[in-house]
């Protein structure tokens, strides 16, 4: 339950390139940026789709047209970019490695923005491998950094509020994801939707699963906005849980059946042997038929998808 709150900002990635673009006027520097930001934007789309390899193509080549005109600024942003990539392909270490090095490239430019994006980002990962003392060090100098409004400064705050919740300080926990809000303030729907899942998270934690519902809807809504297709699967599987635990067995099963599938699409093998069980189990609960879903599951898996979407 934590992957989705941990969201990185990819989006941001785009902004703020002109902290280091101290080159000369010549028009090969610019189109070496401009195309930079072109395979960059691609990146970021494959990576809300759920296709993390078409995405890392992109990143990659975004790396190589900053690397061959020295954009710094544009180095450090691929590079963070690579880092999540490496992080939900559940390679922490090779995370870890790229976003030291983003944070590198983005401190020789003094781009406290990219650099706090970074830290942030970094400090997610060491939220999921329970260095809490780590992550807080890193999070202190993101805040900093961060200017008190937009989706960085929030997701800071975000990540903040999930320290929080592991040292079971829910009160503060509640405040900093006030504080969040108020600093995203509808900026970006990434931030937005992160800081409903963690929300929902701690009405969890307090076992208030009617609030928690909300949220996770609210989630839910925001990442459908914004085609944020692995959002949309995290949201629906923890909301199956929650009718689970309220004996609603047929929303639950409609829930997971939905989250399965996009799973699928996403050709996320891990994820759905981990909840192809539950949706068996529910089905012989509700005596409903899943063979239909069973059978596109299989399918798309398989590479056989009409359009494939991460190939």
């Amino acid at each position: 339950m934590m992957k989705k709150t941990l969201v990185p900002i990819l989006v941001l990635a785009v902004l703020g390139i002109g902290a280091c673009a101290a080159s000369p006027p010549a028009t090969s520097f610019a189109d070496g940026s401009d195309e930079g930001d072109r395979e960059l934007k691609r990146g970021i789309y494959w990576y809300h789709k759920g296709c993390a390899r078409k995405a890392m193509e992109h990143f990659l080549a975004a790396h190589e047209h900053y690397s061959l005109t020295d954009q710094q600024a544009g180095v450090a942003r691929s590079l963070n970019s690579m880092a999540n990539g490496y992080r939900h392909a559940g390679k922490s270490e090779d995370a870890r490695l790229f976003y030291d090095a983003a944070i590198a490239a983005a401190r020789r430019c003094d781009d406290q923005r990219v650099m706090a994006q970074a830290l942030s980002n970094k400090a997610a990962i060491l939220i999921e491998a329970d260095d809490l003392t780590g992550a807080e060090v890193l999070l202190d100098e993101a805040q900093l950094l961060a200017r008190e409004t937009g989706p960085v400064y929030a997701m800071v705050l975000n990540h903040r509020a999930v320290l929080m919740m592991m040292a079971n300080r829910t009160d503060e926990a509640a405040t900093l994801l006030d504080q969040a809000d108020n600093a995203a303030a509808g900026d970006g729907f990434n931030a937005d939707a992160t800081i409903r899942y963690t929300r929902g998270r701690l009405m969890l934690k307090n076992g208030n699963y009617t609030e928690a519902m909300i949220h996770f809807q609210s989630a839910l809504a925001l990442d459908r906005q914004a085609g944020f297709s692995r959002g949309m699967a995290d949201d629906l599987s923890v909301m199956a849980v929650i009718h689970e635990q309220l004996g609603e067995d047929e929303a639950a099963l409609d829930c997971l059946d939905r989250s399965i599938k996009i799973y699928a699409l996403l050709e996320n093998q891990a994820k759905v042997l981990e909840k192809l069980g539950r949706l068996e189990s529910l089905a012989l609960k509700t005596g409903s038929d899943v063979r239909v879903t069973v059978h596109f599951i299989n399918q798309w898996l398989a590479g056989e998808a009409v359009d494939v979407i991460c190939r």
